[in-house]
């Protein structure tokens, strides 16, 4: 009986382990995993998957799970960033420029990490900072702060390419010109920014009305902004990434890019979140994103790579057809050795006002577009009235005065509805004994 017991045990024993085998194999043979949180286009995301998933199992024999967070332009995403408060749902912030990554460095949500190959990325460019001197982030994809043309559009309508930020008030451009907002592009909030710096904020941000002015809307976001322009719905797209001419052109479509006479580098940079889970995969992320093998799946992505050891022409012997539409896209065989004129732009100041900046824009210009564009409107028809009436031997003086008094409240002070009844009065005032 007792070896019959015995028996029976040691059968079970033996059982209960080979159905516990396959769990246990399962478990080792795991893939690996590691998330990413950023505002980069799916194309790049594609192409860095693609290529680390292959170099990741060619050098450790493994699979890994890549899991993407992608909740919006870089101020939603820093946001995101800051709401998981050190305790992150993602290993790496992918993408943006310095401005975000200085914001989250200062708030204490990134670690330092050198990456391998970090000497062949600048320590900057024209005074623009391309990587953090403690290793808290670094550029892997630098770009400029373009507009973007379709040029069958223009030629339609008979309207020349606008070449400076003054020339896109011209009247001519109106409802023919689309952007997005800053809170919801990165690219737009650097350009909201380049004029701030640029021009002063008081005239910055008349120009801004202004701007906003000739839109017939605003666009989701920078990737809308370049497929309604490249679909020819609305001709001019301001505030792009350099990159986004070049993508459209080799979809075919017959877009251009224009560098302002005011513009800026963006250094599209990558860094290792504070409280990674994955902190190790994290590392041997960014080693491999700034080996040459990276570099190529950057620009695969339709990004321009960072190394300054790279030569487009190089990979174009090796059959690498990107290289040829960046070549082309740039005029240079590096990206680093364009000539363009940037302005002084200072780092820390545009971190500071990061909050302040979308709000008020959001709050004074997004909020107020309708009064705005109204308020524009009544005061060019009263003036339009006065300069007839002047035509006409009038005396407009009065009148003149006070439409100039409506112009200032509109502009400089963003006092709508005040602008509206100085430019009543104006018109009341053209008749008036």
């Amino acid at each position: 009986m007792r070896k019959r017991i015995l028996t029976a045990t040691i059968f079970t024993v033996i059982s209960m382990a080979l159905m516990l085998t396959p769990v246990f194999t399962a478990k080792t043979q795991a893939a690996d995993k590691i998330g990413w949180v950023g505002p980069v286009y799916k194309e790049l995301s594609d192409s860095l998957e693609r290529g680390f998933k292959a170099y990741y199992k060619k050098t450790y024999g493994k699979d890994i799970d890549i899991t993407f967070v992608r909740p919006g332009g870089w101020p939603v995403c820093v946001d995101k960033v800051r709401l998981w408060g050190g305790k992150p749902d993602a290993d790496i912030f992918l993408g943006a420029g310095a401005p975000a990554h200085e914001v989250l460095m200062k708030e204490g949500l990134l670690v330092p990490y050198r990456p391998k190959d970090w000497d062949q990325i600048p320590a900057e460019w024209h005074g623009m900072k391309v990587k953090d001197k403690d290793f808290y982030w670094t550029c892997f994809a630098p770009w400029i702060v373009t507009n973007l043309y379709n040029e069958k559009v223009l030629k339609a309508l008979r309207l020349p390419p606008p070449k400076t930020w003054n020339d896109l008030l011209n009247p001519i451009y109106r409802d023919n010109i689309i952007y997005t907002l800053p809170y919801a592009s990165g690219t737009m909030h650097e350009t909201v920014e380049i004029l701030l710096q640029a021009f002063g904020e008081k005239e910055a941000w008349r120009y801004l009305r202004l701007l906003a002015a000739q839109i017939p809307r605003f666009s989701t976001g920078s990737t809308d902004t370049t497929q309604l322009v490249a679909r020819g719905e609305v001709p001019i797209g301001v505030a792009q990434p350099q990159m986004n001419a070049m993508a459209a052109r080799k979809d075919g479509y017959p877009v251009r890019d224009l560098l302002p006479e005011k513009t800026i580098l963006v250094p599209e940079a990558v860094a290792l979140l504070k409280g990674a889970p994955n902190e190790a995969t994290g590392k041997i992320f960014l080693d491999w994103l700034f080996s040459m093998d990276g570099q190529k799946h950057v620009l695969e992505g339709r990004y321009f790579a960072a190394r300054m050891d790279i030569k487009f022409s190089e990979w174009e012997k090796e059959g690498f057809e990107m290289a040829t539409h960046a070549k082309n896209a740039l005029g240079v065989d590096s990206f680093w050795d364009l000539d363009v004129g940037f302005i002084e732009y200072d780092l820390e100041l545009a971190t500071k006002r990061w909050d302040e900046v979308n709000k008020y824009y959001e709050y004074e210009i997004y909020r107020k577009l309708d009064k705005l564009k109204s308020s524009l409107a009544l005061i060019e028809e009263v003036e339009e009235e006065i300069k007839a009436s002047k035509a006409k031997k009038m005396d407009v003086k009065k009148a003149e005065a006070e439409i100039k008094e409506a112009r200032k409240l509109f502009e400089e002070d963003g006092a709508y509805a005040e602008a509206r009844l100085s430019a009543a009065k104006a018109r009341s005032l053209i008749f008036a004994k």
